[in-house]
């Protein structure tokens, strides 16, 4: 019953946590996440490829070649999904800055509210020394 409480309360956080971010955020993060599964397919893909074309070797030869093959491709790919991961968590930190460069901290709205009491001000007390 802990146990129920407890994940409820732990998907209600994360689902008023999701209803804060910007969807632009939640959606950079989808794009990363979806590099990763993809480099895990292809992983996948190349290390079954590699075991079937060792399954049809007859000779020792064959399958010493298909071996190391076999690490050449799953290796190539990794590195690959590597790559395209970083470049892809290094689009979404671009995203980021860029997102709160251009966000309105409020900081024009603070200064014209300043620089608008401070003319106000003086304004009344240039008509009060009549």
């Amino acid at each position: 019953m802990i146990a129920r409480a407890a994940s409820t309360l732990g998907v209600a956080l994360v689902a008023l946590l999701a209803g804060l971010l910007p969807a632009e955020v939640v959606a950079q993060r989808y794009e990363v996440r979806r590099e990763v599964r993809e480099g895990v397919r292809e992983v996948g893909r190349e290390k079954r490829e590699a075991r079937r074309e060792i399954r049809r070797c007859t000779t020792r030869d064959c399958a010493r070649r298909e071996i190391r093959e076999g690490y050449r491709e799953v290796e190539r790919e990794k590195r690959e999904a590597r790559r395209e991961i970083r470049r892809e968590l290094r689009e979404d930190r671009w995203r980021d800055d860029r997102y709160y460069r251009d966000r309105d901290d409020g900081d024009e709205v603070l200064k014209g509210v300043v620089i608008g009491a401070a003319v106000v001000g003086v304004a009344v007390a240039l008509s009060g020394d009549d």
